[in-house]
């Protein structure tokens, strides 16, 4: 009598559940919606940050770091709007980090300017993970790329600093 009764429930509850019609919606984007979530370069140029350049001294130092140039040359991408370096494969980006680090000028080898690598690194490794998630917000986007250009230009500043000491011969309390 149970096998029965728990056969006829088990059936009637088969023949509810596929009566139920399951409509799933499709979310079609329009491009003006896709356009709004790109970041052009006019969002980054909208960027406020102070911007440190590098002095003459400190660009002959850093003329032969090959890693430090090519960084330079996909930051300078990056304030056109060209994301793909910083939005590909974290592995490759976390390679120009290291590599960054290794192949580091020993006349630079000082703690101020080895605590902004790894900052930089935080921030690199931050923007592309960021850029790399298409649900992410624009704005925390944008707020990313200011944090990364940030963090690059207190690099250049230290940079610079150390050569404007040197050149002083500013003594180091011991």
């Amino acid at each position: 009598m149970r096998t029965v009764l728990l056969a006829f429930l088990s059936f009637c509850f088969l023949i509810i559940s596929c009566k139920e019609d399951k409509v799933s919606e499709v979310i079609v984007e329009t491009q003006e919606q896709i356009d709004a979530k790109k970041i052009s370069q006019k969002d980054i140029e909208s960027i406020r940050y102070d911007d440190f350049g590098l002095s003459t001294d400190s660009q002959k130092a850093v003329a032969d770091w090959q890693k430090f140039q090519e960084l330079n040359t996909q930051i300078e991408l990056l304030k056109k709007g060209d994301l793909v370096y910083f939005s590909g494969d974290p592995l490759i980006v976390k390679t120009l980090l290291q590599e960054l680090r290794t192949q580091m000028p020993v006349n630079l080898k000082t703690n101020e300017i080895s605590a902004r690598i790894t900052a930089l690194d935080t921030k690199t490794q931050k923007l592309n993970s960021l850029l790399r998630i298409d649900n992410i917000d624009k704005e925390e986007k944008i707020k990313a790329i200011k944090e990364f250009l940030i963090t690059t230009s207190n690099l250049n500043l230290q940079i610079n600093k150390k050569f404007e000491f040197d050149k002083n011969n500013v003594l180091k309390p011991q």
